[in-house]
């Protein structure tokens, strides 16, 4: 039983990170009912492709990274195909969370006068060095760590809701954007949306944690990703209803795409009407990324170590090295593209698609399995557009870089 509400909460807090804060600026193009028709359906594509990625560790017997899932059952081209994509995503990810917390804890410090002259790029380096020491922690250890981070998180998140709703009001709603009809609009919205439900780095990790336990594992990610659904919907509803009734002008600067991620914060933080919701304003996204750093950080280091195992046999100093060779690339990526929180996210979507449904659709059918685990994955016409929904999103990753 703690294994499966370890496992639960470590796919939630791999979800909710910097996609909590970048949804209500996205989805502010589009108003409250088309973002909840957007936020359901790719939930429902990322809870049912999760299924096709526990299926093949299943049926390795061992729960493999996605290099290693290629490897076994296609061959030399999907290994690399997979293992390029998971690091990818996982640095990009990584990047984001380490650009995204130093941001918001940039503005936090800028209110104290005596600490305004710190650096971004110094906040940037102790919150890498901070999350590199994680890793090094056992799993077991960052199982509990992550409990705890992430029962503060729902625990500030319903206060800071309840805080935030005393304020809403329900006449004039911005239920649907004048902006929604403009198909650039999604070429952004698609891929970081998309990217806010990826919890699939942490796979082969909760495989073997879980010992392979298929309904503990199915329960583990059903539960996992629709806690962070229903969070998203709560928050991003709140956020965008609480801004277009008490700050109109920095809503339509929302709509314009010119708002910074610390400046969200910021600005939900002067509205509050609470002193103690201000402070909760800037606990909630800590909390959101570090949580994420956590569970993305897990899953790549393990992989890591995993590669290590051979070359360095020393357990105490592959751990250190496959925990700095996590941290460092992201590091180096945040403190060179700054600013681009909502570009980095939508490229990950793009890798995500491959990492969360291309290649692992097309390794389940080269495993011609006869009796699934899951028997959902039987039916071919949910695979089929599950396989559209993820080209549709490349499309709109390519067409936004295009345009761009």
């Amino acid at each position: 039983m703690q294994k499966q509400v370890g496992s639960i909460m470590m796919v939630a807090g791999t979800c909710i990170g910097s996609g909590m804060i970048a949804l209500p600026m996205v989805l502010v193009k589009l108003g409250l009912i088309p973002s909840l028709i957007v936020m359901l359906i790719i939930w429902a594509v990322m809870y049912y492709t999760s299924l096709i990625s526990l299926e093949l560790n299943l049926q390795a017997k061992h729960g493999l990274s996605l290099g290693a899932l290629g490897r076994l059952f296609s061959g030399r081209i999907a290994e690399l195909i997979g293992t390029i994509s998971i690091k990818l995503l996982s640095y990009a990810l990584l990047a984001v969370f380490i650009y995204g917390g130093s941001s918001v804890l940039q503005n936090l410090l800028n209110e104290n006068k005596g600490l305004s002259h710190i650096r971004l790029e110094n906040i940037e380096s102790w919150y890498a060095g901070i999350a590199a020491l994680l890793l090094l922690l056992p799993i077991r250890w960052l199982d509990y760590v992550n409990r705890l981070l992430f029962l503060g998180l729902l625990g500030v998140a319903a206060v800071l809701v309840i805080g935030l709703a005393s304020m809403i009001t329900l006449n004039d709603l911005p239920l649907v954007a004048t902006t929604y009809s403009d198909i650039s609009v999604w070429y952004v919205i698609l891929p970081v949306v998309f990217t806010a439900f990826g919890f699939q780095v942490i796979f082969h990790t909760l495989t073997n944690y879980c010992n392979r336990n298929a309904k503990v594992l199915k329960r583990a990610f059903l539960w996992g990703s629709f806690v962070p659904g229903v969070i998203y919907i709560v928050w991003t509803f709140s956020v965008l209803i609480v801004v277009h009734h008490e700050s109109p002008l920095f809503y339509e600067q929302m709509i314009l795409g010119k708002v910074s991620v610390g400046d969200l914060i910021e600005e939900l933080s002067k509205i509050a009407k609470w002193q103690a919701i201000q402070s909760l304003v800037w606990w909630i996204s800590s909390l959101a990324i570090v949580t994420s750093v956590i569970g993305v950080g897990v899953g790549l280091c393990d992989s890591l170590n995993a590669m290590l195992s051979v070359r360095i046999p020393n357990i105490v100093i592959r751990k250190i090295l496959s925990s700095f060779i996590t941290i460092f690339p992201a590091y180096i990526i945040a403190v060179l593209v700054p600013n681009a929180f909502i570009a980095v996210l939508g490229f990950a979507g793009m890798i995500l698609v491959i990492i969360a449904i291309l290649l692992p659709v097309y390794l389940l059918s080269k495993t011609k399995v006869r009796n699934y685990h899951y028997p959902e994955l039987g039916i071919k016409s949910l695979i089929v557009l599950s396989v559209i929904a993820g080209i549709v999103i490349i499309g709109c990753e390519f067409a936004n870089i295009i345009t761009k």
